[in-house]
């Protein structure tokens, strides 16, 4: 099993190659999985796996299918990412260590990091092992509270949607670089300029996930942030996200903000909201690959406007004959 390095401007050996959940579903009904290990290695091209694939993969209501698809994408044969707030939290944890040394734990304890950390990257009796399995997720207070987020998550894409249409407004061409919002007026740490869009939903994400002690982002931040510290001062906290975070350094948020943006001019789907969590990945990617034509053309939008590299999106189609296409785009772009 390969590790990622969260680092999106390094050099690379390889290609990177992430497949969109549609496409995993199509090469293990062919039954092509060893075939594609055999081209990407063959190609040079290193297959990326996220764990919101594998949550996806999970509802798929069928219990055959749901396991055949299960047992390809957590073969240990495909690089394995960390969980997307993992992702975020370690860049964030390099730009407060930049900009907000204060907040900095100075002699943290790595112990509960290295425990939560080793379920994820352990070889054996993992996550990973656990999802291959279909093992039924252990139910937590989390569980449910994940549960419900990504209800309210579909919910908010709607109301979104509902706000741009209801608009009149046809600003889905505007570079993404240029989309802006203004916060309310009187709000602390903001110099009442506007700001990316993308630095408002991040805000309001991390503060409304600090608040849970149980919360994931809290959970990977806490060994070497004061978390009291950064909350305690919204003046402090907001001036950090409207003005200071380079896009470049937490190339995660900025991703996501432009999925939700580019996603409010088209039809909410109840794969909307996981395919914003899937973008935050891109920039740890070269390529990705889907039958989504709308998640391909996201991904095309943010690879030429975004401040730094990431994916380009393949279109790939279904059925057999896709799973060729994708095997002949895998060594074109070696």
């Amino acid at each position: 099993m390969n590790q990622i390095t969260y680092k999106s401007d390094m050099k690379r050996t390889k290609k990177r190659l992430l497949l969109d959940t549609n496409i995993w579903s199509e090469v293990a009904k062919a039954d092509a999985g060893v075939e594609l290990n055999r081209v990407a290695k063959s190609s040079s091209t290193e297959i990326l796996v996220t764990p919101t694939i594998v949550d996806e993969v999970r509802g798929i209501p069928d219990p055959g299918r749901r396991q055949q698809v299960l047992r390809l994408v957590t073969q240990p044969n495909w690089s394995r990412l960390m969980p997307e707030p993992f992702i975020e939290c370690a860049e964030l944890k390099a730009e407060i260590r930049r900009l907000r040394p204060e907040w900095i734990i100075p002699s943290p304890s790595f112990a509960e990091f290295y425990r939560l950390r080793y379920d994820w990257v352990r070889k054996s009796g993992g996550f990973w092992d656990r999802a291959r399995v279909d093992a039924p997720r252990r139910v937590t207070d989390e569980s449910v509270r994940a549960e419900k987020e990504h209800h309210l998550a579909r919910e908010e894409a709607k109301a979104i949607r509902k706000r741009t249409y209801e608009s009149g407004e046809n600003g889905e061409a505007t570079h993404l670089e240029h989309v802006a919002f203004l916060p309310e007026i009187g709000t602390p740490g903001w110099s009442g300029k506007a700001v990316h869009y993308w630095r408002v939903p991040s805000l309001f994400t991390f503060h409304k996930e600090l608040m849970i002690y149980t919360s994931p982002y809290r959970e990977w931040l806490d060994n070497e942030v004061d978390i009291f510290a950064m909350l305690a001062n919204d003046e402090s906290m907001n001036h950090l996200w409207f003005h200071e975070l380079d896009p470049r350094n937490v190339p995660s948020q900025w991703m996501r903000g432009a999925f939700e943006f580019l996603a409010s001019w088209h039809k909410i789907t109840p794969g909307t909201p996981g395919d914003c969590t899937f973008s935050t990945s891109f920039p740890y990617a070269d390529l990705v690959a889907s039958a989504d034509k709308n998640l391909v053309a996201f991904a095309n939008r943010c690879n030429a406007d975004a401040p730094f590299r990431t994916a380009k999106g393949l279109v790939v189609k279904g059925g057999r004959a896709g799973v060729d296409d994708l095997f002949a785009l895998i060594k074109t772009h070696s």
